[in-house]
Order: structure tokens, then C-alpha cells, then sequence
């Protein structure tokens, strides 16, 4: 008679086993599709940020000047060498300049690749990213595209002139199989995670499933014995005098299934939802720090600078912009090597550091630096400056790497709440006030082209 009722019971425990595996299998599935498109969209953004910077080191009025009689002229030259800068220093495949002659036609204007470049005129292959860009807004493709010089992902980012006017637009190739592997270099650690938390998961509810239904069956066994037991002694004793027993027994001795796996359980899915989150964490956190000196790469410092912009608007900025360059880096790399470069570029960003411990030091090219010093005021900032070239003396007394010294070019100044309307205009005069003391340098030291 109990045995009905723990079939149905027991078909309820398998089915809420099927329903726990199902969802965390789906779990694992969304976590892992999240943080797949997480990533994708900061390589994404990454490409961004290349392609922006790049446009933004263009002259936009020489670019939009240029005819094909400019070719392999100073112009011409001058601003391949700036698109080298970036291809050189980055994983860009390609960089190139282009400009628009009609709704569906594109024509590159520069293209500094050494091997095979696309010639003053000649057709680019038309893109959404390239058409959104065109219209003044720097996007990446999302899909890849193959042309005569191979299978890419690519970004662009209008160039303007003086006027407010799209002068051209710099497009960045970077190899599918680049992308692809970059995407699965990050994923590939999460997909192993989320696979492993959906097999313990799945080990888990069965071991649970089997527990709970052995416990069930047993209960029933014995409530099937016991009943049978009881009914074949009620016959016995009718048999005996014919009298009618009124049968009153209680099953206060069988035990409730026991819940602790259940609590193993929650406690395992738990710790996993915490190791996800730190996992995902550490990713983010790898994508905001540059891997070479620690400091905080350039895409925290876009962040930063859209923040200071919201201020600004909000007349709630207060802050110091320091910007910094390492002198006779060519030469250290042409002399030395490109590892000992490496290793004055990480002792730059260690000074920078030590100098301004309390503010935001980030790397937004390769020896270039700049920190970002909200709540500081004149007097902070020249200490900033003295720890920092106390720091750079330290260095240069010990036993350096080779006999190069090292040397920063630096300019800093604050933000005025009466005349800067925007964060660029308070970089722009650090940076001049930098350019001027690495002219300065190099009056002492000697020819820049010479040294870099």
C-alpha cells in the first residue's frame, strides 16, 4: 500500500535531480557565452583605442591635402612614418589611411606597408566599420573580411581637419587568426572552468539523486515489509478468536531522509559562483594593467579621461596632468637591443610610480606616460616631479642595464576652471610644456633624430 506512494515520491527526486543538472548546466553555459562577449567587446575596444590614437596623431589638414603628385613626398612621408609608429609598436597588421571619393567607393591616400602597399587610389574593400566611420564614428567590424591581402578584423576612426571636417579615415587590419586566438587565449581558461563546474555539478546531483532514491527505496522496502508483517498478524490473530483488531500503530522510528548532501551542495555551487566572479575579476583587471610595467594600460586611461570630461561638465574637476616621454629611446634600442629598451621603458614607469605613488600612473604608448593627479595643487605636484627624479638618480648610480642614463622629458600643469572646457586642452599644454624640455634635452645631448 506505501509502496504507490514512494513510486511517486521517488519519481518527484529524479525529477528535481534532472531539473538541478539542467540549470546548472545552463548556468555554465550563460557564464561562459558572458564572458566570451565580455571579452570579445574589450579586444574590441582595445582595437579601438589603437586606431583612435592613431588617427589622432594625424595632421588632418595635410592628410586631406594630399594628391596622388604628394607621394613619396615630405607630407606623404612624414605621415606613413606616424602609421609605422603605431604598426610597429602594436599587434596591427596593417595601418593605412584612406579617404572617401563617393557613397560606395573608398581609396587609400597613405599606406606605409613596406612589402605590398596599396597604391595612392586604389579601392579599399567597403566595410560597415568603414562607413560608420565615415559618418565620424570609429567602430570595428564585427565580422572578418578577406581581401588580396588576407583574412582581417578591422577598426577605423576619422581623421579631422581644422574645419571640424572628416579629412580621411585611418584604418587598422589585425589577422583573423590573431583575433581568434587572443578571444580563445582568454576564453579557452573560462570554458575549462565552466566545464569543470558543470561536471562537478552534474557529479554532485547525481550522487545526491543516488542517495536520496536508495534512501527512498529503503523506506519503502522496509514500510513494505513492515506492512506485510502486521497484515499476516492480523490474520493470525482473527483466525485465533474471530475478534476485530483496531490496528494502532505509529512509525515513529523511521527516520526523515537526511538533508546534509543537499548542504554540500549548496555549499559547492557557492564556492563556485565565488571562483567564477574572481576569475572574471582577474580577467577585467588584466585587460586595465600593462603588462610590461604594471602601471594601468590605456584603456583605463580613456576611462578616466571620459570621467573628467563628465566632471568638467559638472564644474567638479580638480586635477594635474604630468606627461612623460623617455629621451634616446632609439638610441638605447639600436645600440643595445629592443630588451634593454624594455627594461628603461619598465624603470620610466618604476620612477613615475615612486613619484606619484598617490595618483594614476598609466602607459598610453610605448614610452610615453602620463599621470593623472585629482585633488593636487602646485606645490604637490613639483614634490611629485623631485621623487620621481630622485628616483630616476637612484637608477642611473646603480648598476644600470648598459651605459645609456635614463632620462625623462616631463610637462605638467593643472586644470583652470575659468578657461579649459575640455580634458584635452589641459593634456595638450602638458604635453607642449613636454615637448619643450625634451627639445631642451636634446640641445644638450644632441641631434633627437639621432636618438629618439
Amino acid at each position: 500500500m506505501g509502496s504507490k506512494r514512494f513510486s511517486f515520491t521517488t519519481r518527484f527526486v529524479l525529477l528535481f535531480g534532472a531539473l538541478l543538472l539542467a540549470a546548472n548546466i545552463a548556468m555554465g553555459y550563460m557564464v561562459f557565452t558572458q564572458s566570451w562577449t565580455a571579452m570579445r567587446e574589450l579586444i574590441n575596444k582595445s582595437m579601438l583605442d589603437v586606431v583612435k590614437s592613431a588617427a589622432g596623431s594625424i595632421d588632418g589638414d595635410k592628410l586631406g591635402a594630399l594628391t596622388e603628385d604628394d607621394v613619396d613626398g615630405p607630407v606623404f612621408r612624414d605621415i606613413a612614418k606616424q602609421l609605422l609608429v603605431f604598426q610597429t609598436s602594436t599587434d596591427i597588421h596593417f595601418i593605412y589611411a584612406v579617404k572617401q571619393v563617393d557613397d560606395n567607393t573608398f581609396v587609400f591616400t597613405v599606406d606605409p606597408d613596406p612589402v605590398d602597399p596599396g597604391e595612392f587610389g586604389e579601392e579599399v574593400l567597403m566595410t560597415p566599420a568603414l562607413v560608420s566611420a565615415a559618418t565620424g564614428v570609429p567602430t570595428v567590424d564585427k565580422e572578418h573580411a578577406a581581401d588580396e591581402w588576407g583574412d582581417f578584423y578591422s577598426a577605423y576612426s576619422p581623421v579631422f581637419d581644422s574645419s571640424g571636417k572628416i579629412a580621411g579615415i585611418v584604418g587598422v587590419d589585425f589577422d583573423a587568426a590573431w583575433y581568434e586566438q587572443q578571444l580563445n587565449k582568454y576564453t579557452i581558461s573560462i570554458a575549462a572552468l565552466t566545464i569543470g563546474s558543470v561536471l562537478i555539478g552534474s557529479t554532485t546531483v547525481v550522487f545526491i539523486t543516488n542517495r536520496v532514491r536508495k534512501r527512498f527505496k529503503e523506506l519503502d522496502e522496509g514500510l513494505s515489509d513492515l506492512s506485510h508483517d502486521v497484515d499476516v498478524l492480523m490474520s493470525e490473530v482473527r483466525g485465533c478468536d474471530g475478534s476485530e483488531v483496531v490496528n494502532d500503530k505509529d512509525t515513529e522510528g523511521h527516520s526523515e531522509p537526511e538533508t546534509d548532501e543537499l548542504e554540500v551542495l549548496d555549499r559547492k555551487i557557492r564556492a563556485m559562483q565565488t571562483e567564477m566572479g574572481a576569475y572574471l575579476k582577474y580577467l577585467r583587471q588584466q585587460a586595465y594593467i600593462d603588462s610590461l610595467t604594471g602601471v594601468e594600460s590605456s584603456t583605463a586611461y580613456h576611462e578616466l579621461t571620459s570621467s573628467l570630461e563628465t566632471k568638467i561638465g559638472e564644474g567638479a574637476a580638480d586635477f594635474w596632468v604630468a606627461v612623460f616621454d623617455l629621451n634616446s629611446l632609439k638610441q638605447i634600442n639600436d645600440t643595445y637591443g629592443h630588451e634593454i629598451g624594455d627594461k628603461y621603458i619598465q624603470a620610466s614607469a618604476r620612477s613615475i610610480s615612486t613619484g606619484f605613488a598617490d595618483a594614476r600612473t598609466f602607459r598610453i604608448g610605448g614610452d610615453e606616460f602620463v599621470v593623472v593627479a585629482e585633488g593636487y595643487d602646485q606645490e604637490l605636484m613639483n614634490e611629485g616631479l623631485a621623487r620621481m627624479e630622485e628616483s630616476v638618480s637612484d637608477f642611473n648610480e646603480g648598476e644600470r642595464p648598459c651605459a645609456q642614463m635614463l632620462a625623462l622629458s616631463s610637462g605638467a600643469t593643472g586644470f583652470e576652471a575659468d578657461k579649459d572646457k575640455s580634458y584635452k586642452e589641459v593634456f595638450a599644454r602638458a604635453d607642449q610644456i613636454m615637448y619643450a624640455n625634451k627639445q631642451e634635452y636634446y640641445r644638450t645631448v644632441g641631434d633627437r633624430r639621432r636618438h629618439g
